[in-house]
């Protein structure tokens, strides 16, 4: 093998090791925490006794920040304490009352990267599809669902991330709980490669051609 063979065949290998992340999805929770290693952490947001507004902004809970940039008009974007609003109601007790639209959407950054995020969601994509959910630049579609349903999801990625994305498609009121992150069961941690990876390659490339081109 030449040596601008040999350059570019490792060059090509170390690119394609920068492979994207892969996902398994979860729609029972029993079957995703089964799937966990600790440490596990839930927040319930139980400790809120009052509603706090994150409409436009950002509220913090435990190690989770929750970001929207609704601009308030509904009345939503907020940690619903008791009594809670009936379009979030799930089981009662206080939750995330999100709001997205064509127009707005919301996020949730996690403190310390995840392995695995999984909750209760109440009203989500209820009647059609209104939103989608982006990790990573990957982009989940959750089942639509019949008004008033309260269904779980949850994903567990080979990557770690910090932030889950609620991407608005048409308007959706929708309610998050019971918020499950943790590392997975024998998913090794990726060290991230350098963003200049591809001017190495390139850089790799361009070196062999002019050898060859001497020789």
């Amino acid at each position: 093998m030449s040596k601008f063979a040999f350059s570019l065949a490792t060059a090509t290998l170390i690119a394609g090791s920068a492979s994207a992340a892969t996902f398994d999805v979860f729609t029972d929770r029993a079957l995703f925490e089964a799937a966990l290693t600790g440490p596990v952490t839930l927040e319930t947001f139980d400790a809120i006794t009052e509603d706090v507004s994150f409409a436009g902004g950002s509220a913090t809970v435990g190690g989770l920040t929750i970001i929207a940039d609704d601009d308030g008009s509904f009345g939503n974007s907020i940690i619903d304490a008791p009594p809670v609003q009936s379009e979030i109601d799930g089981n009662g007790t206080t939750a995330l009352n999100i709001f997205t639209s064509s127009v707005f959407d919301a996020a949730i950054e996690f403190a310390s990267p995840i392995l695995a995020v999984g909750a209760d969601f109440f009203n989500f994509n209820d009647g059609q599809l209104r939103t989608e959910i982006n990790i990573l630049g990957e982009t989940f579609t959750p089942d639509i669902t019949a008004a008033g349903s309260l269904n779980f999801f949850g994903v567990i990625s080979d990557t770690p991330f910090t932030r889950v994305d609620f991407e608005g498609v048409n308007n959706d009121v929708f309610g998050i709980d019971n918020v499950t992150s943790a590392q997975a069961t024998d998913v090794p941690t990726v060290v991230p490669l350098p963003a200049s990876l591809p001017f190495l390659v390139l850089g790799v490339v361009g070196f062999g051609l002019l050898r060859r081109r001497k020789s």
